[in-house]
Formats: C-alpha cells, sequence, structure tokens
C-alpha cells in the first residue's frame, strides 16, 4: 500500500511525460507510406531475392526486425537518434509483416515442398 502511493505521488509531480508522445495518425498518409514499404520490398528484392523460408523462419526475420526498431527508438528517446531510423525500421519490420500476410492470405506457405534429405 505504501508503493503505491509513493509511486501514485511520483507520478503526480512530473510536469511532462518521461517519454515524447505521439498520437495514431489513422494511417492518413497510407500512399506515401505503402510507397515507402514498395521502395522497401524493392531494395529487399535487389538484394535477396525471391525468398523461399519456413513461416518460423520468416517470423525469426521480423522479430529481428523489430528488434531494430526498439533500438532505434532507444536512440530516439534517450540519445536524441534521428526520427528517420525510426521511420526506415519501422518500414522494414512493416514490409515484412506483409509479405508474412500475403503469403498467408494466397496459400503460398504451401506451395513449396522441400525434399527430404536422406
Amino acid at each position: 500500500m505504501i508503493c503505491r502511493r509513493m509511486r501514485i505521488h511520483f507520478m503526480s509531480e512530473r510536469k511532462r511525460p518521461m517519454f515524447n508522445l505521439f498520437k495514431d495518425q489513422q494511417l492518413r498518409s497510407d500512399k506515401k507510406l505503402f510507397c515507402k514499404v514498395h521502395e522497401e520490398n524493392v531494395r529487399q528484392l535487389k538484394k535477396w531475392g525471391v525468398q523461399v523460408h519456413a513461416s518460423f523462419e520468416w517470423l525469426t526475420y521480423t522479430a529481428e526486425e523489430l528488434g531494430s526498431l526498439a533500438k532505434a527508438i532507444g536512440e530516439f528517446e534517450y540519445r536524441d537518434g534521428p526520427a528517420s531510423k525510426v521511420v526506415n525500421e519501422a518500414i522494414q519490420v512493416a514490409t515484412l509483416s506483409l509479405k508474412i500476410a500475403e503469403m498467408f492470405m494466397t496459400g503460398e506457405e504451401k506451395g513449396v515442398q522441400w525434399e527430404k534429405k536422406r
């Protein structure tokens, strides 16, 4: 009970939030965002080609990108890192996430059969 009171008292003394606050923009700039996603997709295809992976591998790549996004946000909040780095990492996460959604929507996750090695 004492800790709870102290915590509430401590929070009420703050004059401004500890972190920057951002309001959901409701994807109003969706054309610009999807253009960036398309550009990232083209960049990935040039770099890696068309890839075939198990769903958990795709998830692993997305988790790695999400970690990079978390790092960029941390750098932005604590070390005056550039907002552009946050945007770039978020676009990479979005691109991979949309690729996964597309694969499952079109049934492509079942389209490639691997031969078992003997």
